[in-house]
């Protein structure tokens, strides 16, 4: 099942929504979040994905929810493999639960 539309990753809206409009730079937001420049900026590139632990970062220094930025994530993950082939090769060749009744 392909989505057209890609989700909006956690680096857009960090980028977007906190950086641009507040004039702050990576190093900026990394020193309040207490993590290495090199960190969030592979977030920020969609290098690396959210982990819980900087969701939670993320969401007590821009007053924001856990939810949010896990959220964020989570439709990007799906986006990503929705729209790859390889995967979706690999996932029409799961059974499902009647057919495994038929073995």
């Amino acid at each position: 099942m392909l989505t057209k539309k890609k989700s909006t990753t956690v680096g857009e809206v960090i980028s977007e929504e906190y950086l641009a409009p507040l004039g702050l730079k990576v190093a900026d937001l990394a020193s309040a979040l207490n993590v290495h420049r090199n960190t969030l900026s592979a977030i920020i590139n969609n290098k690396a994905n959210l982990s819980l632990d900087m969701a939670m970062r993320l969401a007590k220094a821009l007053n924001t929810s856990v939810e949010f930025w896990l959220n964020l994530q989570r439709m990007t993950n799906i986006w990503t493999l929705e729209n790859n082939p390889k995967f979706q090769s690999k996932l029409a060749k799961v059974k499902t639960l009647d057919n495994l009744k038929r073995i």
